[in-house]
């Protein structure tokens, strides 16, 4: 099951008649949309609010919504449905949107689904921009600095317009973090507290995301009493909305990143001919921090492709993925057996190229289609170890053991088996 949350703004929605059967469809909307007919013919939940609202302010009153009253918020939430938050046209941002709604086995708890936009049609190029993958297509989530909220490699005006009107407009003095101070503001202390502890986060740029049922019901009882007050400090200016917009993601539970500082240069400054020691040493922790980052921080977290692909795959091919990633049997035919070793093969791949994530997610299908495959749920492991998922990682190894799986033959161990440190 999915739950569509679609944030209209005066946009045409007549794509909501085009979804798949297994989506529910709640549609907020404001007074930009006043005179502007829905044009739907599928049974939706239609809520109107007064005003005009951004999308994020959209989104947080559904969210209020659930957390206050509605019947929704105290059902035992399903741990394969989804809830998508989508802008009033999400195939601006995400062209291949409805396929990619075919494939939520596919998903990551907290899932970005923008695709970037692209000027030439050349496939090369839209695998270069491409850093995530779900069945054959390509979703572009962008990672920037929590501090300046600048991406990776690029510069955003806005962004960078927002953190000095921010500054400004509350008296924040140079070594404060603008971030933090943000989420105190939000009455999310511990969030607060976690920005700050690292460096690097995630944002989905075309505001079109899903989460899956059991992180969205758990984020709304441990902090749907504060919704209150960031919609109130949201509307206080408008650069707060743009800062809430960044950290989407994270406030659903996908991890920020802490770039290890490098190590001080054994020299310090002085007299280059005697060696003698000057004051002041080289200390420049902005300059480790970036240098660490191009070393250390891309090289991990931008993985290539998983699949090269010289075109756009079809509808068909989609579909033929995520059937056989689904398919579950009491006795696999050839073709499932091959889907099966498929699947285990692409979450080795992935563990190799360092993408956890998609590791666990390919290794996790696999397991749904046979519990005792081994070299599935040993991926499974070492990804969730790497990860930092202890207990669960320990639960996969035990399985192992107590089942006698061992029978099945050796494990074939991927080729990265040392340990992926991602700090936390």
């Amino acid at each position: 099951m999915l739950n569509i949350v679609v944030a209209r703004r005066g946009e045409k929605v007549r794509w909501i008649d085009d979804l798949p059967e297994h989506c529910r469809v709640t549609v907020c909307t404001d007074d930009a949309s006043h005179g502007a007919p829905l044009d739907v013919t599928r049974h939706i939940e239609l809520v109107r609010l007064p005003g005009q609202h951004s999308v994020s302010e959209l989104y947080l009153a559904y969210l209020k919504r659930l957390a206050h009253g509605s019947t929704e918020a105290n059902v035992r939430p399903d741990p394969g449905a989804f809830t998508v938050f989508c802008p009033g046209d999400p195939l601006a941002v995400c062209p291949d949107f409805l396929a990619l709604l075919e494939a939520p086995a596919l998903w990551g708890d907290v899932q970005p689904l923008t695709q970037a936009q692209t000027t030439t049609h050349d496939p090369v190029d839209a695998q270069e921009l491409a850093l995530d993958w779900r069945t054959m297509l390509p979703v572009t989530p962008v990672r920037f600095d929590l501090r300046s909220w600048a991406p990776l490699g690029g510069f955003d005006k806005t962004m960078y317009r927002a953190q000095q009107r921010y500054r400004q407009l509350h008296h924040l003095q140079d070594h404060q973090h603008p971030a933090a101070h943000f989420f105190v503001a939000c009455q999310l202390p511990a969030f607060a507290q976690a920005v700050e502890a690292h460096d690097l986060g995630l944002r989905d740029s075309g505001l079109l995301f899903a989460v899956r049922q059991p992180q969205l019901h758990d984020w709304l009882t441990a902090h749907g009493s504060a919704l209150p007050q960031v919609s109130a400090w949201l509307l206080q200016d408008p650069s707060h909305g743009r800062i809430w917009d960044q950290f989407w993601l994270h406030l659903f539970g996908a991890p920020l990143v802490r770039v290890a500082a490098m190590s001080p240069p054994a020299t310090v400054f002085g007299d280059a001919d005697t060696g003698d020691a000057g004051d002041e040493e080289l200390e420049d922790f902005s300059l480790s921090r970036a240098l660490a980052t191009i070393d250390d921080t891309l090289a991990r977290l931008a993985p290539p492709p998983l699949a090269q692909r010289s075109q756009q795959p079809s509808a068909l091919q989609v579909a033929r993925a995520v059937a056989a990633a689904q398919a579950r049997r009491t006795t696999p035919s050839p073709q499932a057996r091959q889907a099966l070793q498929e699947l285990s093969e692409r979450a080795a791949q992935a563990f190799r190229m360092g993408d956890l994530q998609y590791a666990v997610s390919c290794a996790r299908l696999a397991l749904q289609q046979d519990a005792g495959h081994t070299a599935s749920r040993f991926t499974l492991a070492m990804a969730l170890a790497a990860q930092g998922h202890r207990d669960e990682a320990v639960e996969q190894f035990e399985w192992m053991l107590q089942a006698d799986v061992w029978v099945a033959g050796p494990i074939r161990v991927p080729d990265r088996t040392a340990a992926i440190t991602r700090t936390q």
